[in-house]
């Protein structure tokens, strides 16, 4: 049995002959490193919550300066129900996407006439491309589109070909039937 320890066992080295006890140099590191450890990471932390509110922040802005530059005025509405007696429903996504539905509302029948007109063929126009889009015309159905003359107070519909879903939720639209144009719609 050994009644003496060596010098490297101790927790305390002699600083010399008139100075304190000095702790060992091991000990000394491996406490050090846990706060300097957790200090970096809270830093890292603080720091990726920093960037991603201000990449939140950014993409609200320009989210919001570009549904406020291509929102349509509130009166357009007004405007096209009374010029063409119609109110625009919607347009979406439909067919998983291969087809995209554009619902209205006739509101006077007499005005919303040359939607109607079987000579005139619609168009779809995707605004940031400028991609065109046309109602299908299958062999057996015909176009898919109502073309009987319309009555007050029904909806009615009419199907643009989307192929490779190139147009998508979100994006904006406009409708071209003849004269009647319906700017700014947004997908479904």
């Amino acid at each position: 049995m050994k009644l003496f320890r060596s010098h490297r066992s101790m927790t305390h080295r002699q600083g010399g002959p008139k100075g304190p006890p000095v702790l060992c140099a091991a000990r000394e590191t491996r406490h050090q490193r846990r706060p300097a450890g957790w200090l970096a990471i809270g830093v890292f932390v603080v720091a990726a919550l920093l960037l991603f509110a201000a990449g939140q922040a950014q993409a609200s802005g320009a989210a919001a300066t570009e549904a406020s530059s291509s929102k349509p005025h509130p009166r357009e509405k007004t405007l096209m129900k009374r010029q063409w007696g119609v109110e625009v429903l919607f347009v979406r996504e439909t067919s998983a996407g291969y087809m995209l539905e554009f619902r209205y509302k006739v509101l006077d029948p007499e005005k919303a006439k040359p939607l109607f007109d079987r000579q005139t063929k619609p168009v779809l126009v995707h605004e940031e491309s400028g991609a065109r889009f046309i109602v299908p015309t299958p062999p057996k159905t015909g176009a898919l589109r109502n073309s009987n003359p319309p009555l007050a107070d029904h909806t009615y519909w009419m199907f643009f070909a989307n192929p490779g879903n190139y147009v998508k939720q979100g994006d904006l639209v406009t409708i071209e039937i003849g004269d009647f144009v319906a700017k700014g719609l947004v997908v479904e």
